[in-house]
């Protein structure tokens, strides 16, 4: 069993896991029940919202104030969010908002997982086969929430961009794609079906025995 330290930075770290997750769920509940129904129930507006990233080229200098000094400054890229709104519900904008609640409840299954693992250090079987499928989850989840976002921007672009038009401002259309996070993920997988291997070989010695 862990010693007392080590149990309340366990019971800490498990708190703060269910905090988190606790109100990360209500928000999205919050956000979701208002998108849907809070027109019907007069609650907000009969418009959906979309703050949607535009990044432009611009040229323009100015002087930026640093430690008592004036420097120039030259401006080649810039980013903005244009707020879209659309009466409810909308074919263009009902489904990207979907998505991003697709990836905050993949975050909140990514949050119950840790909170699992946590929970089962704190009881002293950290080396549970089942904290060996919790990591794969984990890393399958990760993936999943980067394909999302890469989805997401693919969304935009089809058929949101080509709609933006103002004045002086050209959008870009960009798609991300994560490697780090892909690469993070598979990492994570594979040590989790390492961790569930050991687990188990560890478990039929400990039955030998």
């Amino acid at each position: 069993m862990p010693g007392k330290s080590q149990q309340t930075f366990i019971k800490i770290t498990d708190w703060v896991l269910t905090g988190f997750t606790l109100l990360l769920a209500g928000y999205i509940s919050y956000r979701f029940i208002m998108l849907l129904a809070g027109p019907i129930f007069g609650i907000t507006d009969s418009t959906t919202k979309l703050y949607y990233p535009v990044q432009f080229q611009v040229e323009e200098e100015g002087i930026a104030a640093i430690s008592g000094q004036d420097l120039p400054v030259e401006l080649k890229r810039a980013k903005a969010f244009a707020l879209i709104e659309a009466p409810t519900p909308t074919g263009l904008l009902i489904p990207v908002k979907l998505m991003r609640f697709g990836m905050f409840g993949v975050m909140i299954w990514v949050l119950f997982l840790l909170r699992q693992i946590v929970r089962s250090v704190g009881k002293g079987h950290p080396f549970d086969p089942e904290n060996g499928k919790r990591l794969r989850w984990i890393g399958v989840s990760i993936m999943a929430v980067t394909l999302f976002d890469f989805f997401h921007d693919i969304l935009l672009n089809l058929f949101i961009t080509p709609r933006l038009t103002f004045d002086s401002i050209i959008p870009e259309s960009s798609i991300s794609f994560n490697v780090e996070n892909i690469l993070s993920a598979m990492a994570i997988i594979v040590i989790g079906e390492a961790f569930r291997i050991g687990a188990e070989m560890k478990k039929e010695q400990d039955l030998m025995i």
